[in-house]
């Protein structure tokens, strides 16, 4: 009989939490798809890099869908058993909690191993294959670069212009301005003018180069003593990165480089990928009590309350992994402390369907 009942609940959880995430999936692919399009309409992306920029998108929220997705599923499935009173005809029939919320909790743990995969290993080669994308699109732009414009990149932080195209290859009068951290971290912008400007491809090591010729380089904050101004014959500016070069950015690297690193930016990154299957757990338990009502009440009459509950426990996480980063919290207490709390209500409210509470009251009346 516990059998019968396992197959049949795990089925339908399974099956109600297949549609929530197909069309939540959907949804965040058809909102990538829309961004990347715009950008490519824009000139700023290769109009045949969107599918492929918009699904590596959709692998990142990834760790956004399939908590959210397994929470609903779990609600809508509890509360359309209450509100067909099949979840009051099982315990009626002798059915404990612990069989009723154990195909819950077994598809919740297929879902964490998933999402874990996903947030630790898949996520970071998906952000690694969107910069190596945004990095060969920008060098494609500027090869179609129409002179006369002047044209954005890296998110308004640099701009290039060209007055004219001498011939295929050869750019004239060329502007180009950068804003970026010196060495010390502080705000600064490189200015570039040349009379000429070509670009040049390694074969080798894929590096892009656009090669300046008879112009001057401004590096600094006009008024301050570290202004530098320089002429050059030439003058070589980096496009893309080499192939196979590693990437700064913590979003990018292993799970195991950021274990390795003492940067609290590194152990903000990686706690935040290990909570994504953390939180599904927790969230399971936690709707299992929450999704059990009243039969009038509908199945739908805890799904507000499960969102909120869901967005206030994500934003309590990142608030505590940007607290890590900027090392306001210590990275051993780190985003843990707010996984036990919501662990705790969760267990808490367990108990009390199962009457603990109420047995103790009794216990100490007595």
């Amino acid at each position: 009989m516990t059998r019968v009942i396992f197959r049949y609940l795990f089925a339908e959880v399974s099956r109600t939490w297949l549609v929530v995430a197909g069309v939540l999936l959907f949804l965040t692919l058809g909102l990538g798809f829309a961004r990347f399009i715009a950008d490519a309409a824009a000139g700023e992306l290769p109009v045949n890099t969107v599918l492929e920029l918009a699904v590596f998108k959709l692998v990142e929220n990834l760790e956004i869908v399939l908590p959210v997705s397994m929470l609903l599923g779990v609600l809508l499935t509890l509360g359309r058993l209450c509100r067909d009173n099949e979840m009051a005809a099982l315990f009626a029939g002798g059915a404990g909690l612990r069989t009723v919320y154990a195909p819950f909790i077994c598809l919740a743990v297929i879902v964490a191993v998933a999402a874990g995969a996903m947030s630790i290993f898949a996520a970071p080669k998906a952000e690694q294959a969107m910069e190596r994308i945004g990095a060969e699109g920008a060098t494609t732009v500027l090869e179609t670069l129409a002179p006369g414009r002047f044209r954005t990149f890296l998110d308004g932080d640099a701009v290039f212009y060209a007055e004219s195209r001498d011939g295929d290859e050869n750019l004239r009068n060329v502007f180009i301005r950068v804003k970026r951290d010196n060495e010390k971290g502080q705000p600064s912008q490189t200015i570039v003018t040349a009379d000429r400007a070509r670009q040049q491809t390694d074969d080798e090591t894929g590096q892009v180069t656009l090669v300046l010729d008879d112009g001057w380089r401004y590096e600094g904050n006009p008024g301050r003593a570290d202004y530098r101004v320089i002429q050059f014959a030439e003058h070589g500016v980096q496009l893309a990165a080499p192939r196979g070069q590693a990437s700064s950015d913590v979003g990018t690297q292993s799970l195991s480089a950021l274990l390795a690193s003492d940067d609290p930016e590194a152990a903000a990154e990686w706690q935040t990928r290990v909570s994504v299957p953390i939180s599904i757990l927790i969230l399971t338990l936690l709707a299992l009590p929450l999704g059990r009502v009243p039969p009038r009440a509908g199945r739908y009459a805890r799904v507000i309350a499960g969102i909120l509950v869901y967005v206030i426990y994500i934003n309590a996480v990142h608030l505590a992994a940007v607290a890590v980063e900027d090392e306001t919290l210590p990275a051993v207490l780190g985003v843990w402390w707010v996984h036990l709390i919501v662990l705790a209500v969760a267990v808490g409210m367990v108990m009390r369907e199962q009457g603990v509470f109420a047995r103790r009251r009794k216990g100490a009346a007595a």
